[in-house]
């Protein structure tokens, strides 16, 4: 009897610490288990934060052509713009003087520039191989001019001063104190001295001028085509 009531005592001291050591493992599994979740949500973030640069360097990638494509559009713009407005000499019945400052505008040429001035050469359009070749300077200035003169004439040129020769000068310049009226031109395109052959000033009343204002342009236009116009022969 004693040794049955003992058996059963140890069964039920045993049963008590399986119990007890089944509750410690399933403590230790669910702490297993956070451990694993915590261990991929870290790992999601590594993958997460590994993608975010490698799609920020994406970006940036993009963004340098797009920079590189926008600068490279804007030039081709530009270039075409330019090819736009000036066409050839030979299809135009005008072209116009270029202040011999503007095309010897280069340092070494200013004593050169200040005395052909003075003789009266105030325009590139004037020099020649006669007046250069009797012209008292250095002989590499001379054949400085000489080659000067030969582009000139082959309109081997920069694009502004070929452009104000076959276009005239622009009209934000010539009309520097009107911005009234350069406005109303520019929203008209109108960027050049050429672009107001034929036209009619007096309908600027109808855009708030007086017409002692319209007389003032009238008379800026024509002093300049007075002074730097001349006839294509």
């Amino acid at each position: 009897m004693l040794r049955k009531l003992f058996k059963s005592k140890k069964e039920s001291e045993l049963m008590l610490k399986n119990e007890i050591l089944e509750i410690e493992i399933e403590k230790l599994k669910n702490e297993i288990r956070k451990k694993d979740g915590f261990l991929k949500c870290k790992n999601s973030l590594f993958i997460e934060k590994d993608n975010e640069k490698k799609q920020e360097k994406n970006w940036e990638e993009i963004e340098a052509k797009l920079k590189k494509y926008y600068t490279e559009n804007n030039e081709l713009r530009e270039v075409i713009k330019k090819s736009e407005k000036v066409i050839s000499i030979s299809h135009l019945k005008f072209n116009y003087l270029i202040q011999i400052e503007k095309y010897l505008y280069e340092a070494r040429f200013k004593e050169v520039v200040e005395v052909l001035k003075k003789k009266g050469y105030k325009f590139a359009q004037d020099l020649n191989e006669y007046v250069i070749e009797h012209f008292s300077i250095e002989d590499t200035l001379k054949l400085e001019l000489k080659k000067k003169l030969e582009r000139f004439q082959k309109l081997e040129i920069a694009w502004e001063i070929k452009t104000q020769l076959l276009k005239g000068e622009k009209l934000s310049k010539i009309y520097s104190k009107h911005r009234k009226f350069t406005n109303i031109m520019i929203s008209e395109n109108k960027e050049f001295i050429s672009d107001l052959d034929g036209y009619n000033f007096d309908i600027l009343v109808n855009k708030g001028f007086s017409l002692d204002e319209i007389e003032e342009l009238k008379r800026i236009h024509q002093d300049y085509i007075s002074k730097y116009r001349v006839e294509n022969l």
